[in-house]
């Protein structure tokens, strides 16, 4: 089978990579140009034809079996990366089936009502205005999976979302963003490669949530993080002003605040898939390699 992995030098790209190159898959790999520097371990990972070059602007001819599409931005200009990039995929490369790695913050101001698949989009900030066009777009496609995880950790990231966290609690002050008990849909990036490659599999068509095997809490993962570090911080909280403030420049704060008491994965376990890696599992083995890359 031949695809192209879009994004393939950041975590979910590397741990998708790492599952199609166990089955034999023939790679292309579509890397933002200078980010195998940024990212020196990626290259020695990524066994396959390597095109350099902004996603948006993408102009080879491609012909392959499936596209997954992880290409993406958080911040700064995410509708020229996440919708104009994802245009431009479409147009420019043949294929079978087409994977759009979404997220459910697609859903917007919608997420805190109504985490499921079929909710409406209300987006309201640039990132998930991008993601929700960018779905409209893949879902006019004939065989098509989109997948909207939660919050991704794990291996091979240097997202400052868990890493600012880590590095705190590591200094011994620990962030409680708004509540310990808030709701959190954390999820491992291998479960989200593991369902992807799952849903490719099987031919599945349609759009599915992914998280962890539960909902977990900030307390939760301030614990987790405590306790594989080996630090007894203190526990500061920050009130939900102040988290308001952070999420106009980082858009997973957004989901803090809109904070959906769950996000049903139904859909994807009437499948037979069944995400497995909980989170201290998970931030363990994510804690251990950011120390051998000397991270933290």
């Amino acid at each position: 089978m031949r695809a192209l992995v879009t994004g393939a030098s950041g975590m979910l790209g590397l741990n998708l990579t790492e599952l199609l190159l166990k089955e034999g898959w023939d790679l292309t790999f579509l890397v933002n140009p200078g980010s195998l520097k940024k990212r020196p371990w990626a290259k020695s990972l990524l066994k396959g034809r390597i095109v350099e070059s902004r996603v948006e602007e993408f102009g080879e001819r491609l012909d392959v079996d499936v596209v997954f599409h992880l290409a993406a931005v958080m911040r700064g200009p995410t509708w020229r990366i996440n919708y104009q990039g994802t245009k431009n995929v479409l147009e420019r490369v043949s294929f079978d089936k087409f994977v759009l790695v979404s997220s459910i913050l697609a859903l917007g101001d919608s997420l805190n009502q109504n985490a499921s698949e079929d909710t409406l989009c209300r987006p309201r900030t640039g990132y998930e205005k991008s993601k929700c066009e960018a779905e409209r777009e893949v879902s006019k496609l004939e065989d098509f999976v989109i997948v909207r995880p939660g919050w991704i950790y794990g291996k091979y990231s240097i997202n400052p979302d868990i890493l600012s966290i880590v590095r705190l609690v590591k200094r011994g002050i620990a962030p409680v963003l708004i509540d310990e008990e808030l709701p959190l849909a954390m999820v491992n990036a291998k479960d989200v490669a593991r369902a992807i490659l799952h849903l490719v599999k099987i031919g599945a068509k349609g759009t599915f949530n992914v998280r962890g095997p539960r909902m977990y809490s900030m307390g939760e993962l301030i614990d987790v993080i405590s306790s594989v570090l080996g630090k007894k911080p203190i526990k500061v909280r920050l009130p939900k002003l102040a988290v308001s403030l952070y999420s106009k420049r980082v858009d997973v704060a957004r989901y803090l605040l809109l904070a959906p008491r769950d996000v049903p994965i139904d859909r994807l376990r009437e499948t037979g898939f069944n995400p497995s890696v909980e989170l201290d599992e998970g931030m363990e083995e994510a804690i251990s390699w950011m120390r051998g890359q000397g991270i933290i």
